[in-house]
């Protein structure tokens, strides 16, 4: 990435990744911006850690509104929203989400 020009926090450049380890290596060694991926809710302490290190939280989408219901073969989103997008907020992170697929 820096030979293609992405250096900074300026450049439209994230690294993206599940593994809580690599993106601490490489904390130090970039200044792009580092997005934790997670299928599962995190609880407060971790955010408040993962805070110091992470610009964003790419977040699976049953984090963000769960409760799935199958009828007739059908998968149907019931429409509970969760608090973590106000929550991970709140430690100061920007938050998208991972997948979005009603087939998930």
């Amino acid at each position: 990435m820096y030979r293609s020009g992405y250096r900074t926090t300026d450049d439209l450049c994230f690294v993206q990744c599940f593994e809580e380890d690599a993106l601490l290596y490489l904390k130090n060694r970039t200044e792009l911006r580092l997005v934790i991926l997670i299928e599962d809710p995190v609880p407060d302490d971790r955010l408040a850690t993962w805070a110091q290190s992470f610009y964003a939280i790419g977040a699976w989408v049953n984090v963000l509104a769960p409760h799935w219901t199958e009828d007739g073969g059908y998968k149907h989103w019931i429409g509970n929203i969760t608090d973590f997008v106000a929550l991970a907020h709140a430690h100061g992170f920007k938050v998208s989400s991972l997948s979005f697929s009603l087939y998930a």
